[in-house]
């Protein structure tokens, strides 16, 4: 049986998503923004020394990805006022979603890292859609060249999914043997890229999910 919960979901938006990739060391006052949410890279002991207005990243116990990517993690979900989630998807892999109404569609993403890879996937979130009623979800779109580097295609649903169908096209339109893993997990769906015929980059993952 439904709950008022379930029913609620269903009404809402598809969540806008966007993936920063930290594939390598970063640096102390290097800066990663998010709309009008600038968080800094932190190495000073604690209570830290940042620039006034800005968020903390608490890297005072290294540089690695391994301790700045959950660094991150807990210093956006601790402080961000724009309804948004992080998750550590992996080490280096960070999974950033709107929570409600897809409020943040196109929020503008940038960062100061000089680390080689240490970046955002898009320069904006990407693949909402207002709310409407909808037990069943339909998103596309091309993946970025980090997410092809990355291996992983993330599509974020209003509900949990619990089925979900895939269909890789060319640019042209040919649908593609794509023969990788779909992965569920909550209202995310992950596309991957562990089989022989991948997704590219000039390619267009349509992922059709179902409560």
């Amino acid at each position: 049986m439904r709950t008022l919960k379930d029913i609620k979901d269903a009404l809402r938006g598809r969540r806008a998503v966007n993936v920063l990739r930290i594939a390598a060391n970063v640096a102390d006052g290097e800066t990663i923004t998010i709309g009008s949410e600038v968080y800094e890279i932190d190495t000073a002991a604690d209570p830290g020394a940042i620039t006034a207005g800005r968020i903390r990243v608490n890297c005072s116990a290294g540089v690695t990805n391994s301790i700045a990517t959950p660094a991150f993690v807990t210093a956006l979900n601790a402080n961000t006022t724009l309804g948004l989630t992080a998750v550590a998807v992996s080490v280096g892999e960070i999974l950033v979603f709107t929570n409600s109404d897809a409020s943040a569609l196109t929020l503008p993403c940038a960062e100061t890292m000089a680390g080689a890879n240490n970046q955002w996937s898009s320069a904006n979130f990407a693949g909402g859609q207002l709310a409407k009623p909808q037990g069943v979800s339909l998103a596309q779109r091309v993946p970025t060249a980090t997410e092809v580097a990355i291996g992983n295609l993330h599509f974020m649903f209003p509900f949990t999914v619990g089925a979900a169908m895939v269909q890789v096209r060319t640019s042209a339109g040919a649908a593609k043997a794509w023969d990788g893993l779909l992965l569920l997990n909550g209202s995310r769906v992950t596309v991957d890229n562990s089989g022989v015929t991948d997704w590219a980059a000039t390619d267009i993952v349509a992922v059709l999910a179902h409560q």
